[in-house]
């Protein structure tokens, strides 16, 4: 029997609705074997999914996502890293004061709009984000829907914005890199279709990039031969995986259907 792999996934720890316990149990009813919850710039749930994983008899892989930003943004997965790295541990803490310091600006500027959405109104999150700020707005009746949100307030072109402080993707693939992980970049269709994708990866490369997210739920069959042929040429592991989100995205848990080579089952552990 073919196992089932998903390694792009987000908890209520970030900016996914599903606690991690929901997720494992789904995706043990799914038959989905080999998991990893990748939650943006935050392992706080790692201890709880792994324990429940092996209860569950689900093959757990340690995954986070972090959100870098150079001349354009690039998430950088991390995989089986060690969860007590300092460095790494030190990062993730910094990234949550800076977001909880960047949520309280937007509010504040949305009460100079006479727009009131109190903290409390938040989820609690360690990665709280522009997301949980939009579904505080639908929900007291400011917007009708979050693209409306991102839209008249929390876009690039909206009277709340506020960029966000990041780390390089250089960095981001090194704290990953120097956990004894494997960094990879995460959803690289834009990338491709500017054709920088292996400017990109030669870049990071020298900086310890170790993968690349062959297959994902926008990329079609022929998108997915010319990224596993780049993996293939730069030596890199080819990973995949849905980035569900529950109810905050519209795709299912398990839905990327895939089979890892076997230099990504032996790098990653995977059955």
């Amino acid at each position: 029997m073919t196992s089932k792999y998903d390694l792009h996934i987000h908890s209520s720890f970030s900016d996914g609705t599903d606690s991690p316990k929901e997720i494992l149990t789904k995706a043990k009813a799914l038959g989905i074997e080999n998991v990893a919850i990748t939650d943006h710039d935050t392992i706080r749930g790692l201890k709880e999914e792994k324990e429940n994983a092996k209860a569950l008899g689900i093959n757990y892989v340690n995954g986070v996502e972090l959100s870098t930003f150079s001349l354009m943004e690039v998430h950088i997965l991390g995989y089986a890293f060690d969860a007590d790295d300092d460095r790494l541990n030190t990062t993730l803490n910094d990234f949550s004061e800076q977001r909880k310091t960047r949520v309280r600006k937007i509010l504040d500027l949305l009460a100079k709009q006479k727009i009131y959405i109190d903290e409390e109104d938040l989820v609690d999150s360690d990665s709280i984000g522009r997301l949980h700020v939009a579904n505080a707005l639908v929900k007291k009746g400011y917007v009708g829907s979050i693209p409306e949100a991102f839209d008249r307030y929390l876009g690039a072109k909206g009277c709340a914005y506020l960029p966000s402080k990041r780390i390089t993707p250089f960095e981001g693939v090194e704290i990953i890199k120097a956990a004894k992980g494997i960094p990879v970049i995460a959803h690289p269709l834009r990338f491709h279709q500017a054709k920088i994708l292996n400017d990109l990866i030669e870049g990071l490369k020298a900086h310890g990039l170790g993968g690349l997210e062959v297959y994902y739920n926008t990329h079609d069959e022929q998108t997915r031969k010319e990224l596993y042929s780049l993996a293939q040429k730069h030596k890199l592991i080819a990973t995949g995986g849905t980035d569900y989100h529950g109810k905050n995205r519209n795709l299912e848990l398990g839905s990327v259907i895939w089979e890892p080579d076997k230099y990504t089952k032996a790098k990653l552990h995977l059955n």
